[in-house]
């Protein structure tokens, strides 16, 4: 009886480490895409410039996104998917700044951010092309992100950030 008690109390001790392990596992994977979800979370700046104009660390989901040098959020909402070739730097998720002109009287001339509100705000995984969780996060200070090229002006910042 003792025995039995002793194996099994040496197979929970086994089942409770094993346990963790699988936990930790689960949430690894659950992390999945870098791209936004619903609930915010953190990226740290990857670009070298980053640190100085929008901090070093972003919370960002599909309806906000927070900038450690900059006051207040921006407000999100998606927009669309935009398809572009695939030398360009820009496309991926679109998302409309709701509060574009408060976001950007509250930072007007920080640390070099953009010149005019930020309009849209674009989301593209980099992960294969650079480190693992890695996005490409770019700023248009244009109208209708549907007529921008790469020979109009309007893109005002674009930046990567890795997935915490």
């Amino acid at each position: 009886m003792i025995k039995s008690k002793r194996g099994n109390l040496s197979g929970l001790f086994l089942a409770i480490p094993m346990g963790v392990l699988l936990a930790f596992g689960a949430d690894a994977k659950s992390k999945g895409t870098p791209m936004p979800t619903d609930t915010p979370r953190a990226y740290l700046a990857v670009s070298n410039s980053t640190p100085a104009t929008l901090g070093e660390t972003m919370n960002l989901s599909r309806t906000t996104a927070r900038f450690t040098k900059l006051k207040g959020e921006m407000k999100l909402r998606y927009s669309g998917v935009w398809n572009v070739e695939e030398n360009t730097q820009y496309g991926g998720e679109v998302y409309q700044v709701l509060n574009a002109d408060e976001f950007f009287s509250k930072n007007k001339g920080k640390n070099g951010f953009c010149d005019e509100p930020v309009r849209w705000l674009t989301v593209l995984d980099k992960s294969e092309q650079l480190l693992e969780g890695t996005i490409l996060v770019a700023m248009f200070n244009i109208q209708d992100w549907h007529k921008y090229t790469e020979n109009s002006t309007g893109l005002c910042s674009i930046d990567s950030f890795q997935l915490k």
